[in-house]
Order: structure tokens, then C-alpha cells, then sequence
């Protein structure tokens, strides 16, 4: 869905390059801070995160970090 809009079409921005698409998630997924891990891990830790903040009704204004300590 070009992630953000709704419409389930993965690689399509719109002609905005503010929308988040595949190719996005797969840059993400070569960053050194995951160990060039891939897209999937990136799109497994952005999906955690996600659900985190949904779980605690936190989508509109997450906390700066959830890590745990």
C-alpha cells in the first residue's frame, strides 16, 4: 500500500516521495545498524514496534524509546 495510504499497492509513492514504499523498506534493511539483515528484519522490527505502540495506545504519540533496560 505504498505503506501509508491504504491502498496495498507496495511500490507505488504516488508521486510522493513522503509515502513509504518496498524499495524503502528494503534500503532499510542494508543499514549497518541491523547488520545488513534485510528487508524482512527491517519490516519484522518496524512491525514490533508498531503493534508495541498500538498495544499501548500509543500509535499518535509514541514514547521516544521501548527499548528495555
Amino acid at each position: 500500500m505504498c505503506y501509508t495510504c491504504g491502498c496495498k499497492l507496495p511500490y507505488d509513492a504516488h508521486g510522493d516521495p513522503r509515502n513509504i514504499v518496498e524499495d524503502d523498506l528494503v534500503a532499510s534493511g542494508t543499514t549497518k545498524t541491523i547488520k545488513n539483515a534485510g528487508r524482512r528484519t527491517a519490516k519484522e522490527n518496524m512491525l514490533d514496534l508498531l503493534l508495541e505502540e498500538k498495544r499501548r495506545g500509543e500509535l499518535e504519540r509514541p514514547h521516544r524509546s521501548y527499548a528495555e533496560r
